[in-house]
């Protein structure tokens, strides 16, 4: 029985074809507007994400001592003590559910000088545990990651920012710090004195991590040349160390054991912490975005229902026969709202064609623009960055579109057809 009124559905609508092609060009193009406004969130977002580094940096998380900032329900008078990162809280910071590893950083305390031959260059220079190296989440484009004797670690853009002192003007210098011989001279904080260290770098980083700049030593030495810069010994009672690293056990965990870490009275937070507030920008701008093509869908419901309403009119007496020869109000409902159904869903599978043609052109395009001499881009960002994918449509975003023009069309057309369902049969038949 439902094959049948489909079929009768359908022939109704290919006796106006113009009227339905007009009708469903309404939902096609409201159906367009929002595949494409959200798919340029989606584009947008996807290239912020890639830009944002590693996969293994969205589980770090880096904390920091609290400087004054009280966590919730702790007393914020100047009397209150600050909790503080020492070896006991180290310890206590692998007690966290979800946390993977925990690397306690010590920072020089001083200034560090690189020296490759004429040229001089320097780093933030940081010290580890060795055995911790596995659990930084990085990798090694040159080299192997390991800390032995005189041996370092390198960032993988740290080559790039020698410079000749010699020179009158300022020019970045890019040396391969894995084969160019290296000394490093520290100075003492009061520029009094200063050591040299020959050193030999074991590996350069792949760069796009937080040690793009950093020099990486093994700890107890980073802890001797403080003794050096400082001109004190190390006191093990207030040794602190300067952060910890924390590396969480997935993606999904950070933000539990970011919460846990804040809770103990520590500053916490890394990429992931800026990955879900910007995931939730892109939220709440696809919702947006998607609200301005709906409305585009909402005119086209308006036009949805008038076009059924007109139909019913000109049709009173058709349905007056059809109940004549035994058609139910249930059946007459069933054919209108299956013709406002195809009107929704013929709009909605133009939409979708359009739209990954019109994604096609615009991706196309993107690829194969070039600034114009004076810098000025196409968009106001770097489109190299994006490859060629400002416009992403997936496939679920174009199944909810056409589900959402089936249904735009199904709602529009509901109150003429239980309009048309509920006409007496002999009033239909004697109208005009």
């Amino acid at each position: 029985m439902f094959n049948e009124l489909a079929s009768l559905a359908i022939h109704n609508l290919m006796r106006a074809r113009a009227r339905l092609f007009m009708t469903a060009g309404g939902v096609l193009v409201g159906t367009t507007a929002v595949i494409l406004l959200i798919a340029l969130t989606i584009g947008l977002q996807t290239a912020a994400e890639a830009g944002i580094g590693q996969n293994a940096s969205l589980t770090e998380i880096r904390v920091y001592p609290n400087y004054g900032f009280f966590p919730a329900g702790a007393p914020s008078d100047e009397d209150a003590e600050l909790p503080e990162l020492d070896v006991l809280t180290v310890q206590s910071l692998w007690n966290i559910p979800g946390v993977a590893a925990v690397i306690p950083v010590v920072e020089l305390q001083s200034w560090g000088e690189i020296i490759a031959g004429d040229y001089r260059g320097g780093g933030q220079i940081l010290g580890i545990d060795p055995t911790l190296l596995p659990y930084l989440g990085v990798s090694s484009q040159q080299g192997s990651l390991m800390l032995e004797g005189d041996q370092i670690i390198v960032g993988g853009l740290l080559g790039q920012s020698f410079y000749d002192p010699q020179s009158e003007t300022y020019e970045p210098i890019t040396l391969d710090l894995f084969t160019t011989a290296l000394e490093m001279n520290i100075w003492k904080n009061d520029g009094t004195d200063s050591r040299e260290l020959d050193i030999e770098v074991a590996a350069v980083l792949a760069s796009g991590n937080s040690y793009d700049y950093s020099l990486i030593l093994p700890m107890q030495r980073v802890i001797d040349l403080n003794e050096f810069a400082t001109g004190s010994p190390l006191d093990v009672e207030t040794f602190r160390f300067n952060q910890v690293i924390v590396r969480a056990t997935s993606r999904e965990t950070v933000a539990d054991v970011s919460d846990a870490i804040r809770d103990m009275g520590f500053s916490a937070g890394g990429i992931g912490d800026f990955l879900d507030d910007l995931n939730s920008f892109f939220g709440t701008m696809r919702l947006v975005l998607g609200g301005v093509g709906g409305v585009a869908l909402l005119v086209a419901a308006f036009g949805v229902a008038n076009t059924m309403t007109m139909a019913i009119l000109e049709r009173t007496r058709e349905i007056g026969l059809m109940k004549a020869v035994g058609a139910t109000d249930r059946d007459v409902l069933t054919v209108f709202l299956l013709e406002a159904g195809l009107v929704g869903l013929s709009g909605g599978i133009a939409g979708v064609v359009l739209s990954y043609g019109l994604q096609n052109l615009i991706n196309s395009a993107l690829t194969n623009i070039q600034p114009d001499q004076s810098g000025v881009m196409f968009l106001p960002l770097d489109v190299s960055q994006l490859g060629g994918r400002l416009v992403v449509i997936p496939p679920e975003l174009a199944l909810f579109a056409l589900v959402l023009a089936t249904s735009v069309g199904i709602i529009a057309g509901l109150f003429p057809s239980l309009r048309a369902s509920r006409m007496t049969t002999v009033v239909a038949l004697k109208t005009e």
